[in-house]
This record gives C-alpha cells, sequence and structure tokens, in this order.
C-alpha cells in the first residue's frame, strides 16, 4: 500500500465518519436500557468535535505535510481517549457492558491514528512501500 494521495484521505474521511456513527451508537447496555455517547457521563461529544478537526487535516495529511500529520494523529488520539475512557469506567459507575458504538469508536479512531503513523513513516522514509 502507497501512504499518500486520495487513498489514504478516503482511508481518514470514512475512519471520521465511522467513528461519529459510533457515538450515536450504544456506548453503555445496561438492564433498564442503553446509553449512546451524549448521553449520561459520556463525553462522546469530544468525539465529534476532535472528528470535525481532524477532518480539517487530511488533505494536508494526504499531501504529507506535517501540520496534517500532528493534527490527525492529536485529534485521533483524543478521540481513542475518550472511548476507552468510556469503556474503562463506565461498568464501576453505570455497570453492565459495553455497547456496539464504543467499539466503534475506538476501532475508527484507531484506524485513523494509524493512518496518520503511516503518513509520518513515510515522511521520514519515502522510499518505503507498505
Amino acid at each position: 500500500m502507497r501512504i499518500g494521495g486520495h487513498g489514504v484521505a478516503w482511508t481518514c474521511r470514512a475512519a471520521i465518519v465511522f467513528a461519529i456513527v459510533g457515538v450515536f451508537g450504544v456506548w453503555r447496555n445496561t438492564a433498564p436500557g442503553s446509553l449512546d455517547g451524549v448521553e449520561g457521563p459520556h463525553n462522546g461529544w469530544l468525539v465529534v468535535i476532535f472528528g470535525l478537526i481532524a477532518l480539517v487535516g487530511v488533505g494536508a495529511l494526504a499531501r504529507g505535510s506535517w501540520f496534517g500529520i500532528v493534527l490527525v494523529l492529536g485529534a485521533a488520539a483524543v478521540m481513542i481517549w475518550t472511548a476507552v475512557d468510556a469503556v474503562v469506567n463506565d461498568g464501576s459507575v453505570l455497570g453492565g457492558s459495553s455497547g456496539w458504538g464504543v467499539w466503534l469508536t475506538v476501532a475508527a479512531s484507531a484506524v485513523l491514528a494509524g493512518a496518520a503513523v503511516l503518513a509520518a513513516v513515510h515522511r521520514l522514509r519515502p522510499g518505503l512501500d507498505y
């Protein structure tokens, strides 16, 4: 796989969309019902905000700009932290189990971070193909 161009841009955009979709999916299943990423103690709105911030840097990342790489990687880190924090802390506070939405958000945010890391590696070592 070659990093750069339209492929990495579409991968990042798709990951951002999936992460935001995950916010509105089930983050916590409890006996009386379920909560999404913006209900209760969840901070899913951070995923939405930082997903939009990452979207601003996707074009620059695809061109190999350090600005885009750092912006997307930083936003992805906040997105991952937000979702993982919900998984770790919700069990003791709310009980129940983690829902599909939080896991979709974690996975999509990890793909976004991975794309940024691969773009950085490609920027440092342009001759490498993956």
